[in-house]
């Protein structure tokens, strides 16, 4: 078996204000760095053969601290940044509803091939974001893994390793700092084990 833990980036300024991130690089917040202190006191007591996240500093700054604390290198790989938001990078939902009328939606209740303005479609980001996975699936059994990024591409990964279709995909919630743990067993069984789980922040905890 082979244990991955999904774990998403700690709150950003632009997690607060309702802004779009995608592949901008936004910092964490104060108190996503304060969530950041807490899942590496999660990870203290848990085995891990390596760290691996997404270069964006939110997720990075994230995933640093579980990787020292383990005596591990943080690895980062581009295939695990977020799902590119194009235009819509910066703004918020009612900006992009003015200006692109129902498409917000249409991504929300069916993510999949829709294709964002100068951005990704849900497609894009899942097929890249699994090569990566799949890649460190591939080090060898009876190993696990941290791998720290983000909300929408987390959920594509987490579709695509238990077989859930895409268009399902915002009917997985993911808070910041979350931690969601998938058992890889052979033959393409696996089991998301746990979604979600924000009970080592406390009153740090943030919505979805």
């Amino acid at each position: 078996m082979i244990t991955l833990y999904l774990v998403r980036h700690g709150q950003t300024v632009w997690n607060s204000s309702g802004k779009y991130q995608g592949r901008t690089d936004v910092a964490l917040s104060e108190k996503g760095l304060a969530q950041a202190e807490k899942t590496v006191e999660r990870f203290r007591s848990v085995h891990l053969d390596g760290v691996i996240a997404s270069p964006l500093m939110r997720a990075a700054d994230t995933a640093r601290g579980i990787a020292e604390t383990h005596g591990l290198p943080l690895e980062t790989d581009s295939r695990l940044m977020e799902l590119s938001f194009g235009d819509w990078e910066g703004k918020t939902y009612d900006e992009i509803e003015k200006i692109w009328p129902g498409m917000i939606e249409a991504m929300y209740h069916d993510a999949g091939t829709l294709k964002l303005p100068n951005g990704e479609s849900f497609e894009d980001c899942q097929k890249r974001c699994m090569e990566a996975v799949n890649e460190i699936i591939q080090r060898g059994d009876s190993k696990s893994y941290a791998i720290v990024c983000h909300g929408a591409a987390l959920r594509t990964i987490i579709c695509a390793l238990i077989h859930i279709p895409l268009a399902r995909s915002w009917n997985l919630a993911l808070s910041n700092a979350s931690i969601s743990q998938v058992n890889i067993y052979p033959g393409d069984m696996n089991m998301l084990y746990t979604l979600n789980d924000t009970s080592h922040l406390g009153e740090l905890k943030s919505g979805s």
